[in-house]
């Protein structure tokens, strides 16, 4: 028995879960119009404690969406993830944000995890059938080639940016899109095999993957060459 508590914050929608090893007990989340996870998370938090009857000193690891995500979100889990985990001497377990987005489809296709980021930009990874990643996390400006090696295959592609993703790639039967947003109640499973393993990561140097891409913006030149 491993009592687990999960925690994604890393988009627009917060949620936890409370878990025995992988089987779910409680969770909360909400998803609603400009970030509430400071009002909201610590709120959910001991919600779903009580409703489970567990007290916090009964915790055996806290997981986080380690990211990439929204900074202001993925800051406010790491917090308290962080000081729960100090508060109360237990470990912490960090899973890549993009890792949950395809957890629940790898077991059909091919995966392509997409968060929106701005503009024709998201954050991506790739993974094969059983999860396998076959791309790291990086941020990626979308058009028409990408993901060009993958048009003769079925491919899921999930996420915030699914629908972005599907308005500029070009039609293809093979691919289906799910837009979907990162929750607790996909990392159990994950938590659960990480925990068994030792998968730990240090609480007291842990900070989100704040991935994201490097813009250049051409300088402007006056008459004379000179920047203006």
């Amino acid at each position: 028995m491993a009592i687990l508590l999960h925690i994604e914050t890393a988009t627009e929608q917060c949620s936890v879960a409370l878990t025995d090893n992988a089987t779910l007990l409680t969770q909360k989340s909400i998803l609603e119009g400009g970030f509430k996870h400071a009002a909201k998370l610590h709120v959910f938090i001991d919600e779903i404690l009580r409703e489970a009857n567990i007290s916090p000193s009964e915790l055996d690891a806290v997981a986080i969406s380690a990211g990439p995500g929204s900074f202001t979100g993925l800051r406010i889990g790491s917090v308290a993830a962080k000081g729960l985990c100090f508060a109360l001497d237990i470990p912490l377990i960090a899973l890549p944000t993009l890792q949950l987005l395809a957890a629940p489809h790898w077991q059909n296709s091919k995966v392509v995890a997409l968060l929106d980021a701005r503009r024709d930009e998201v954050y991506t990874a790739t993974f094969d059938l059983g999860g396998e990643e076959l791309s790291p996390t990086q941020a990626h400006i979308l058009n028409e080639t990408s993901f060009a090696d993958l048009t003769h295959e079925p491919v899921c592609f999930v996420g915030t940016g699914a629908e972005k993703a599907k308005a500029i790639l070009p039609k293809n039967t093979k691919w289906q899109f799910l837009p979907t947003f990162p929750i607790a109640t996909a990392m159990p499973a994950l938590t659960a095999a990480a925990f068994k393993k030792k998968e730990f990561t240090d609480s007291t140097i842990f900070s989100p993957t704040y991935t994201k891409s490097v813009r250049i913006t051409p300088s402007k030149k006056d008459a004379l060459g000179r920047v203006v």
